[in-house]
C-alpha cells in the first residue's frame, strides 16, 4: 500500500494501460473506417461457396468430416480478411509535385510516396499501386507500381509522367492500392491519396518578327502618349475614370473645367493592356474551307482553340512590355475577369484555360467598356476568328478612349477592316494556324 492514501502504482500502470489501449483502440478504428471490406476474389466466392455447402450439407448428412472441412474453408476465409485488413488500413501515401499549373505540351511530374505499418511486427505484402490520369494528360511513364511493404520496409516510390494534351482544369488521382491476402481469396480496393486539381494552360504558337513589331509598335505608342502636346498642365492632367484614387483629383482644374481631372505623371509608364477574346461560336463558325482548310468544322471549336493559343501568345509577348496584363471575356451572365498581376501571367493563363465557346456568349464590343472604364487605361488587343466592317466600327467606338490597340485574327480580315482599325490607330496582327491555305499579313 502507499503512504498518504495516494494511488497505487497498480493503479497507475492500470491507468496508462488503458490510456494505451483507448489512445490505439481509436486510431485503429478510425483506420478500419477508411478502409473498405475486403471483397471476395473469383477464388473467394468459389471458397464461400464450397464452405458453404460442405457445412449445409455435412448437417443434412450427418457427415462430420465435411463440416469440418467446411469450417475449416470459412476459417480460412476470415483469416484472409483478417490478412488484408490488417495490410491495408495502417497504409499511408503522399503526393509530392512541383506545380498544379502546366502548359500544353509540357510534362506533368509527381511522386507518390506510400508507408506500410510503423509496428515491428506484422505481415509483409506485395501491392499494386495506381494514379489515376484523366484524358487531358498522356501518361508517359507507367501511372501503376507492384510495391513491397511490411516492417523494417523502405517507404514505395511512384514517379508519374504525363504528357498535358488538352488545356482546362482536369483532377489526377484519386491514388489508390489494391491488397490481396496471401491466398487470393478477398480484394482491397483503398484510395491513399485524394484527388487534386491541376490546370493545363494553352501552349503558345510562334509570332514572327512582324508580329512581334506589330505588338511593340502599339505598346510604344501608348507609352509616348503620356506628356505629348499642350501646357504643364495639360499634360499632367486626364479625365478622372471610375476607380483613381481620390488623392490625385486636381481639384482647382477640374472646377475650371467642370469636370473632375487627376494628375497623370509626366514620366513614361508601362501602360496596362487587356486581352479581350471573343467567345461567341458564330465568330468561329462562318470560317470556311478557303479561309481554313483544317479549321472547317461546323462548331467552329477547333478554330477557337487555335484563337485561344493565339491570345495565350500575345498576352506572353506583351507581359514583357506592360506592368499588368486583364483577360477579359464573356460569359451568359456577365463579364469574367482574370487579372494578372506584374511579371506574371498565372491568372490569365488560368483564366484562359477555363474559356469556352458559347453560342449565347455577349459581344466583346460589350464587355469591353465594363472593364476598361474600371480599371484599365492602356492598350487593348482583341483575339477573334473574323472580324466584320460593322464589328471593327463598333469596337474602335467602344474603345475610343484607348490611345492604341491590336486586332489579332485567325484569318486575314477584309480591307475595309483594316482601313476602319488603320484610322483608329490600331494594329491588326493575323496568326494563322500552321497549314492554313491562306498565309494572313500583320501590319
Amino acid at each position: 500500500m502507499s503512504d498518504g492514501g495516494g494511488p497505487s502504482t497498480l493503479a497507475l500502470r492500470t491507468g496508462a494501460v488503458r490510456s494505451w489501449a483507448v489512445r490505439y483502440g481509436r486510431r485503429a478504428a478510425g483506420l478500419l473506417r477508411r478502409t473498405p471490406f475486403p471483397r471476395p476474389t473469383a477464388r473467394g466466392w468459389t471458397v464461400l461457396g464450397s464452405g458453404i455447402a460442405l457445412v449445409g450439407g455435412g448437417l443434412v448428412a450427418t457427415t462430420s468430416i465435411a463440416v469440418s472441412a467446411g469450417l475449416l474453408l470459412l476459417v480460412l476465409l476470415l483469416l484472409g480478411v483478417v490478412m488484408a485488413l490488417v495490410v491495408a488500413a495502417p497504409l499511408r501515401a503522399t503526393r509530392a509535385t512541383a506545380r498544379a499549373v502546366v502548359q500544353v505540351g509540357e510534362v506533368y511530374r509527381e511522386r507518390i510516396t506510400l508507408r506500410g505499418t510503423s509496428l515491428p511486427i506484422g505481415p509483409r505484402t506485395t501491392l499494386l499501386v495506381r494514379e489515376q490520369l484523366e484524358d487531358a494528360f498522356a501518361s508517359v511513364s507507367d501511372a501503376e507500381t507492384y510495391a513491397l511493404v511490411g516492417p523494417h520496409e523502405p517507404p514505395a516510390v511512384l514517379d508519374v509522367e504525363a504528357l498535358a494534351m488538352h488545356r482546362g482544369r482536369t483532377l489526377v488521382g484519386p491514388v489508390t492500392i489494391r491488397v490481396e491476402d496471401p491466398f487470393g481469396l478477398l480484394r482491397i480496393d483503398r484510395p491513399v491519396v485524394p484527388a487534386e486539381e491541376v490546370v493545363v494552360v494553352p501552349a503558345s504558337t510562334t509570332l514572327t518578327a512582324i508580329d512581334t513589331g506589330a505588338l511593340a509598335g502599339a505598346v510604344s505608342a501608348d507609352e509616348g502618349r503620356v506628356g505629348q502636346g499642350g501646357s504643364a498642365d495639360d499634360s499632367e492632367l486626364r479625365p478622372y475614370r471610375q476607380g483613381d484614387p481620390i488623392r490625385r483629383v486636381h481639384w482647382a482644374q477640374s472646377a475650371r473645367r467642370g469636370e473632375l481631372h487627376v494628375r497623370q505623371t509626366t514620366q513614361a509608364q508601362p501602360p496596362e493592356a487587356v486581352i479581350a477574346i471573343d467567345v461567341r461560336r458564330e465568330s468561329y463558325q462562318a470560317l470556311g474551307r478557303d479561309d481554313l482548310a483544317e479549321l472547317s468544322d461546323l462548331g467552329g471549336d477547333a478554330a477557337f482553340e487555335h484563337a485561344v493559343v493565339v491570345a495565350a501568345s500575345v498576352a506572353r509577348a506583351l507581359s514583357a512590355r506592360t506592368s499588368r496584363v486583364v483577360l477579359v471575356s464573356a460569359d451568359a451572365t456577365g463579364a469574367s475577369r482574370h487579372t494578372g498581376d506584374a511579371g506574371s501571367l498565372t491568372d490569365v493563363l488560368v483564366g484562359l484555360a477555363d474559356v469556352r465557346v458559347r453560342s449565347d456568349a455577349r459581344p466583346v464590343t460589350e464587355v469591353l467598356p465594363e472593364v476598361r472604364g474600371r480599371d484599365v487605361h492602356g492598350m487593348t488587343a482583341v483575339v477573334t476568328g473574323r472580324c466584320t466592317a460593322e464589328q471593327a466600327a463598333e469596337l474602335v467606338t467602344a474603345t475610343s478612349g484607348s490611345s492604341r490597340g491590336i486586332l489579332a485574327t485567325i484569318v486575314p480580315p477584309d480591307p475595309v477592316v483594316r482601313g476602319i482599325l488603320d484610322r483608329a490607330g490600331w494594329r491588326t496582327l493575323v496568326v494563322p494556324v500552321a497549314g492554313a491555305q491562306n498565309p494572313g499579313s500583320t501590319r
